[in-house]
């Protein structure tokens, strides 16, 4: 299936070389070469097009067979921490749709390379984004390392903070940025999560709970069981996670026990 791009549809490239490129790198068989020129020109669209393919080729890994730009690693990675370096261009430099493109597509790239030494650029990202693209891709970028962190960036969690106690956000943005806790280990996500989980908004109620309960239940057990008693039986997911995980926590020994004959 081809693939074009994330974020440059339309974006002029004012250079026939790169135009043929780019063209190349969209045909159903992966060019290497085509990435390569792109990657290099120094050219934003261009650059930006380079990585919306090195990400969308990680993506569909698992059905193609690996991703064949895997070698260039390493220098997409170099290529997007410098682009989140600076700040993000606007459309009117760049013919992008939206402001803020080329921090989209080095963001998407985070989702799976950035590292933990990654998050104050990450941090930073969010604190500037103005797109919901950039926000929702800097917020799983954020993801990926607050879950190989030991001890969390507190710039990193203080910027995911400054979105899900933010009243005037919607309820899908803060809940976005919740989620970056989902797999961190550390209590400083524990905290956040029981922040969270005091709040009004019954949507965070439910995602901080299960955050809470799939990895810190027994620190916060009994402030989970008080609001999970609050929602009404009805509730949607993942109301019925946070009761599974409540109720494996009574009885550890039930799954193993309902395999006995």
């Amino acid at each position: 299936m081809k693939f074009n791009t994330y974020h440059w549809w339309g974006s002029p490239l004012d250079d026939p070389i790169l135009e043929r490129a780019r063209a190349a790198l969209a045909s159903e068989s992966p060019d290497v070469e085509a990435f390569s020129k792109l990657l290099r020109s120094g050219h934003t669209a261009a650059v930006g097009t380079a990585l919306d393919h090195y990400a969308h080729a990680e993506s569909t890994s698992r059905f193609t067979g690996g991703n064949p730009y895997s070698d260039y690693a390493a220098e997409v990675l170099e290529v997007s921490r410098e682009i989140l370096s600076n700040p993000p261009s606007p459309k009117s430099e760049t013919g992008a749709e939206k402001d803020g493109a080329d921090h989209a597509s080095a963001l998407v790239v985070m989702l799976n390379l950035a590292r933990p030494e990654d998050s104050d650029l990450i941090a930073s990202a969010l604190r500037q984004a103005t797109t919901t693209s950039v926000e929702v891709a800097a917020t799983m970028a954020a993801s990926k390392v607050l879950s190989e962190s030991s001890v969390l960036n507190q710039n990193l969690v203080d910027a995911l903070c400054d979105i899900i106690f933010d009243e005037s956000k919607s309820t899908d943005e803060r809940l976005d940025a919740l989620r970056a806790f989902n797999d961190a280990m550390s209590p400083q996500a524990a905290e956040v999560a029981a922040r969270a989980l005091a709040t009004d908004d019954i949507d965070l109620q439910m995602h901080a709970a299960l955050i809470l309960a799939t990895h810190h239940l027994s620190n916060y057990r009994e402030a989970v069981e008080q609001v999970v008693a609050s929602w009404p039986k009805d509730a949607p997911y993942p109301a019925e996670f946070v009761l599974d995980a409540l109720h494996a926590d009574d009885d550890p020994d039930q799954e193993q026990g309902s395999g006995e004959s």
